[in-house]
């Protein structure tokens, strides 16, 4: 099974130069090169910060964009978002009976959990007592199955002097749900504009730097950012296998023949 994650779009208004790219060519671009070599993805899943400014004109250019994928899309809330304008938009993309847009998607590989970690007006994220107690329920039945989860803050401590504080708050609520139930087998998320991967409560996770500017690998607090290439994620999930690829869809790198060494482009 091949899913493709997106993440941090922030798409903002037409015409609009932020940090030297146009976020909205960015993003043709982005669904121009998974329309042409990952048609056959079950599912795309566009994980936060959609928007820069949370505003109906953003989901309407974004509902616009979207029209032209090929292959069916999940979204999820970022910090930049607002919830009411994304479901204004977007009302088949799936909400809980609270509200939250989160769902659950069912694959012959196990069930993909999708958490909205959206806390209104804060940078940081959110997961408060009904939307881990649907996670709980959505695990609870998914039980001898594997699951997948995806949202946009990390739960955990990355390193990163800027961004830690930033991330998810109280995340051990979320991985004691996790660990609780134990059928999670990785974790997608975003926010953080950096290619990152590693362990928490034992479970596996990736962080997708996504189409907005990078922010640099700095440990010791410098905020500053770099306009690395946009990139989105490949992943293969089969059986007890998962493997996650970074593909930067906007650059172009001199070919060469391996059983010559002579240049082919």
């Amino acid at each position: 099974m091949k899913i493709i994650q997106v993440t941090d779009v922030h798409l903002g208004r037409r015409g609009e130069v932020r940090f030297g790219a146009d976020l909205h060519e960015r993003l043709d671009r982005c669904i121009d090169h998974i329309n042409q070599r990952h048609s056959d993805a079950t599912l795309c899943v566009f994980t936060g910060d959609l928007t820069d400014d949370g505003e109906a004109e953003s989901y309407a250019d974004l509902k616009v964009a979207l029209s032209r994928l090929a292959v069916p899309c999940r979204l999820l809330p970022g910090n930049h978002d607002r919830r009411a304008n994304l479901v204004a938009a977007f009302p088949e993309n799936g909400t809980d009976d609270n509200g939250f847009v989160q769902s659950a998607f069912e694959t012959p590989e196990g069930r993909l959990v999708f958490l909205d970690s959206l806390a209104q007006g804060r940078v940081t994220g959110e997961l408060c007592d009904k939307r881990l107690a649907w996670l709980d329920a959505r695990l609870a039945e998914a039980a001898g199955k594997p699951a997948y989860l995806f949202l946009h803050h990390p739960p955990l401590e990355l390193g990163l002097t800027i961004l830690d504080p930033l991330g998810l708050e109280q995340p051990q609520r979320l991985l004691d749900v996790l660990t609780r139930r134990g059928n999670v087998r990785y974790i997608f998320f975003g926010h953080v504009h950096r290619d990152i991967a590693g362990t928490v409560a034992g479970i596996p996770f990736s962080a997708q730097r996504g189409l907005h500017a990078r922010f640099i690998l700095d440990l010791v607090g410098d905020e500053v950012v770099e306009q690395a290439p946009p990139a989105y994620s490949i992943i293969l999930i089969d059986g007890q296998r998962v493997v996650v690829r970074s593909h930067d869809f906007l650059e172009s790198w001199p070919l060469w023949s391996p059983a010559t060494g002579e240049r082919v482009r």
